[in-house]
C-alpha cells in the first residue's frame, strides 16, 4: 500500500527570489516594494538578492568601480547582513546616518553654503519670535540663547574647513553636524544639486532600503525623485511592512505611494510563530489591509490567551506573575514561571518607565514629536549628554572610592580642557590637568546630598567647561536661571517654546532617572517595547495593556478592544483619511504579538473588562475559553 505524498508549503515564497532577481537587472533595473510581513523571512530574501547580484555584475561593477549599496535600521542588522555576505567590499552596508554621511563627507564648501542658506533663517525665526514676545521671559532668554549660539555658529563657518559627524556620538564639537542636519544636507542635495544626483546613481545602480517605513520621509522623498530621473539606469528597492512601523519620522503610508510601473512581490509565509498566533495577528491587521500571512505546515500550534483585568487591580506585578505560571501549566513549558526567561512586552514606552523609575524624565521630552526617536533610541542629544559623558563619570567615581584611571581616561577623551590643541598651546599643562580635576570635583561635591538634578549638573559643566554641553540644553538652562520670577500675563503673552518647555522640564528632573533610563534604552531593563524588539523573536512573550499607566495619548487598547469608544479627533481624522490611535495601537500590538515562537500572554488593565472581552470574542480575535478574566489556580488540567 503506497502512502499518498504529502506537501509543504515551506516554498510558498520561493517564486518571490525569482522575481527580485528580474529587477536586478544592470541594463532594465526596475524598482520596488517587496512587502514582508512578521517571520517572513526577509532578511533572507535580501541577502539572497545580493548574492544574486554579486554573481551576475561583480566584474561589471568592479571594471567601473561601482558599489551595491544597503541601508538598515540598526547596527545589529548592518552586521547580520555584511556577516551573510562574507564582508563582500562589493556592498556597502550602512545605517541612515552613516550612509547619508559616506555621501557628503568631504563636501565641506556645498555643507558651509548649506548652513550658510540655512541658520540665517533659523535666527530670522528666532528674532521674529522675540520681536512678539516680552523682554525679561523665560521664552526670550532661551531665544537669546539659541540666536547666540546659531550666530556663533555662523560666524564660525567662514573658518570651518571640514565638517566632521560621528553616527554614534555626540557631535558636540564646533565643527560637527548634528543628526538631523546629515539628513536634510543629502536628502536636499539630492533634489537641488543634479551632479548629485548623478555622481550617487552612478557609484550606487543598486540601492536597497530595509525597513524602508521607518527610514526618513525626507530621504525616502528624494530617492522617490531621483528613481523617477533616474528610472533607466537606477534601481531603488524597498523591503517592508506598513504595519511595523514604529517610528513617528518614517513615512506613513508608504505602500500607497509606490509608482504603478514599480514591482510589488510579496512574501506571504510566516516562518517565525505556531499556527495560532499566526491567525492572531492576521486578525489584529485585518482592519488596516488586506495582506494575510500563512503559518508552515510543519509548524507546532501554539498557544494565545488573553487575561483582561479590571484597570485598578491591585499588586499588578503579582497578577502577572500568576499568569507566567499558569501559562508554565497550559503549555506545559516551565520556564514560563523565571521571568528572564520571558520577554516582557508593553505597548507604551510610559509604562516601563513608570515601573522603573524615569518617568519624570521620559514625560518630559516624549511631548514633543521631534525628540521621540532620538529619546527612544538613546541618541537625543540633551540625555546621551548625561548618559554618556555624566553617567560613566559618576560610575567611574563610585567605583572603589573612584576610580582615577577611568575618571581620567573619560575626561581626557571628552573634555575641551584637554584636548590635544589646548594643552600643546598651554604653558603649563600640568596646571590645565589640575584645572580640569577640579572641574570634576565641582561637579561631583553636587551628590554630597543625595542626587542632584540635571540642572545643578548642567550649570556646573557650563561653569567649568568640563564637557561641551549641547545649545539647546543651555538654551534651557537659561531659560530656568532667569533671575525674575514670571508672572501669568508673561506666560501667557510669551510662553517658552514646546522644545525649550520640554528641556526645561528635563532639566528639573533627579539624575536619579538617568541610570534607569540609559538601562532601559541598551535594552537591558526587565521591561522592553515594540522598538526595541524589532526583528526579534522569543519562545515566550507577555504583552502588557495597560492604559492607565501608559498614559499615551497616541495610543489606546482599550479603544481598540472595544471597552472605549472612538474620540472627536479619531472620527475627524478617520474622515480625513489621518492615522487614529487605534490605527496607531493596532500597528504596536501587531509587532509586539508577533515577536512570539510558541506561546503568547496578552495582559490587559481595562477600564471596561466585560466589554473588552466580549469585543474580541465577537470580532474571532480569540475563543471564549481563551479569554480569562482571573488566573486559575491550576492549568495542567487545560493542557
Amino acid at each position: 500500500m503506497n502512502t499518498p505524498a504529502t506537501t509543504s508549503n515551506v516554498t510558498l515564497d520561493d517564486h518571490v527570489e525569482d522575481e527580485l532577481a528580474g529587477f536586478l537587472s544592470l541594463e532594465k533595473p526596475t524598482s520596488f516594494f517587496l512587502f514582508a510581513g512578521a517571520g517572513s523571512g526577509k532578511t533572507r530574501s535580501l541577502v539572497n538578492a545580493l548574492h544574486y547580484l554579486s554573481k551576475t555584475y561583480r566584474d561589471a561593477l568592479r571594471l567601473r568601480g561601482r558599489q551595491i549599496a544597503v541601508i538598515t535600521y540598526t547596527n545589529a542588522a548592518c552586521d547580520e547582513i555584511t556577516r551573510r555576505t562574507e564582508y563582500d567590499p562589493l556592498f556597502v552596508v550602512r545605517t541612515i546616518h552613516s550612509f547619508v554621511w559616506l555621501q557628503i563627507q568631504g563636501f565641506d564648501s556645498d555643507i558651509r553654503a548649506w548652513l550658510k542658506d540655512n541658520l540665517p533663517r533659523e535666527i530670522a525665526e528666532l528674532q521674529a519670535a522675540e520681536a512678539k514676545g516680552r523682554a525679561g521671559t523665560q521664552a526670550s532668554i532661551a531665544r537669546q540663547a539659541q540666536i547666540e549660539s546659531k550666530q556663533r555658529r555662523l560666524e564660525r563657518l567662514a573658518d570651518t574647513k571640514t565638517f566632521t559627524y560621528n553616527p554614534n556620538g555626540e557631535n558636540r564639537e564646533t565643527n560637527s553636524l548634528n543628526h538631523s542636519e546629515v539628513i536634510k544636507i543629502f536628502s536636499a542635495f539630492l533634489l537641488t544639486k543634479p551632479l548629485m544626483q548623478r555622481i550617487f546613481v552612478g557609484k550606487f545602480p543598486f540601492l536597497l532600503i530595509d525597513e524602508s517605513q521607518d527610514t526618513s520621509r525626507a530621504l525616502i522623498d528624494a530617492l522617490f525623485v531621483v528613481q523617477q530621473a533616474h528610472a533607466d539606469h537606477f534601481c531603488l528597492g524597498l523591503v517592508g511592512d506598513t504595519m511595523q512601523r514604529i517610528y513617528a519620522d518614517g513615512k506613513e503610508r508608504i505602500e500607497q505611494e509606490i509608482p504603478e510601473d514599480w514591482g510589488k512581490p510579496e512574501k506571504r509565509l510566516n516562518h517565525r510563530c505556531p499556527q495560532r498566533i499566526v491567525q492572531l495577528v492576521n486578525q489584529i491587521r485585518e482592519g488596516a489591509d488586506a495582506h494575510k500571512q500563512e503559518p508552515r505546515d510543519d509548524s507546532p500550534d501554539g498557544w494565545a490567551r488573553l487575561f483582561v483585568f479590571p484597570i485598578d487591580v491591585p499588586d499588578k506585578p503579582a497578577l502577572e506573575q500568576k499568569v507566567r505560571g499558569y501559562m508554565a501549566g497550559l503549555t506545559g513549558d516551565q520556564d514560563w514561571t523565571n521571568a528572564s526567561k520571558c520577554k516582557t512586552l508593553t505597548l507604551e514606552h510610559h509604562m516601563a518607565a513608570r515601573r522603573m523609575g524615569f518617568l519624570n524624565l521620559f514625560e518630559s521630552l516624549y511631548s514633543v514629536e521631534e525628540y521621540r526617536t532620538g529619546l527612544l533610541g538613546g541618541s537625543l542629544a540633551p540625555t546621551r549628554f548625561f548618559t554618556h559623558s555624566i553617567l560613566p563619570l559618576v560610575m567611574a567615581q563610585a567605583q572603589q572610592k573612584g576610580d582615577k584611571f577611568a575618571t581620567a581616561k573619560l575626561v581626557r577623551e571628552n573634555s575641551p580642557l584637554l584636548r590635544k590643541d589646548v594643552l600643546k598651546s598651554h604653558d603649563n599643562p600640568i596646571a590645565q590637568l589640575r584645572v580640569a580635576q577640579a572641574a570634576v570635583d565641582s561637579v561631583m561635591a553636587l551628590w554630597a546630598n543625595g542626587h542632584p538634578t540635571c540642572a545643578a549638573i548642567t550649570a556646573s559643566i557650563v561653569e567649568t567647561n568640563l564637557f561641551e554641553v549641547p545649545d539647546n540644553l543651555k538654551a534651557a538652562l537659561a531659560a530656568l536661571q532667569a533671575a525674575q520670577p514670571e508672572t501669568p500675563d508673561d506666560v501667557e503673552a510669551d510662553p517658552v517654546s514646546e522644545k525649550i518647555a520640554a528641556l526645561v522640564s528635563f532639566l528639573n528632573c533627579s539624575f536619579s532617572e538617568i541610570e534607569q533610563y540609559a538601562a532601559y534604552v541598551a535594552h537591558e531593563a526587565p521591561f522592553d517595547t515594540h522598538q526595541g524588539v524589532k526583528g526579534l523573536e522569543f519562545e515566550r512573550v507577555m504583552v502588557i495593556l495597560d492604559d492607565e499607566e501608559a498614559r499615551g495619548f497616541r495610543f489606546s487598547f482599550d479603544k481598540l478592544f472595544g471597552a472605549k469608544a472612538p474620540t472627536a479627533t479619531d472620527i475627524k481624522n478617520v474622515q480625513a483619511g489621518k492615522e487614529t490611535s487605534v490605527d496607531s495601537t493596532r500597528r504596536l500590538f501587531y509587532v509586539t504579538c508577533s515577536r512570539a515562537q510558541s506561546s503568547l500572554a496578552l495582559v490587559a488593565y481595562s477600564a471596561d473588562p466585560s466589554s473588552a472581552r466580549a469585543h474580541v470574542i465577537a470580532n474571532g480575535w480569540f475563543t471564549a475559553d481563551e479569554v480569562l478574566s482571573a488566573v486559575p489556580e491550576q492549568a495542567e488540567n487545560l493542557r
